[in-house]
């Protein structure tokens, strides 16, 4: 029983090591400039806001523009913005 034990410890571990070696050869071949592989383009951060009326968080790429006292506030709905602009 022990030896099965340290059979399958052993086994995990060059299972574990084997995968740590593969990550660091891909990161290490993607980074050289003589890699045919291309690297994704770079994604732009979301810029995530709160909305007022419900406190939902949207992207605000994707909010709608509502008014509250001459400012510009962004909230997630036309719901919101109808309930935004009736309190303000």
């Amino acid at each position: 029983m022990a030896r099965l034990l340290l059979a399958l410890f052993v086994v995990f571990m060059l299972l574990t090591v084997l995968r740590g070696l593969r990550i660091f050869l891909r990161a290490f071949l993607q980074d050289s400039p003589r890699s045919s592989v291309p690297r994704p383009p770079e994604t732009r951060q979301a810029e995530m806001v709160r909305d007022p009326v419900c406190g939902t968080w949207i992207d605000r790429s994707i909010a709608i523009s509502g008014r509250q006292g001459g400012l510009v506030v962004p909230v997630c709905s036309e719901e919101c913005r109808r309930q935004l602009e009736r309190a303000g």
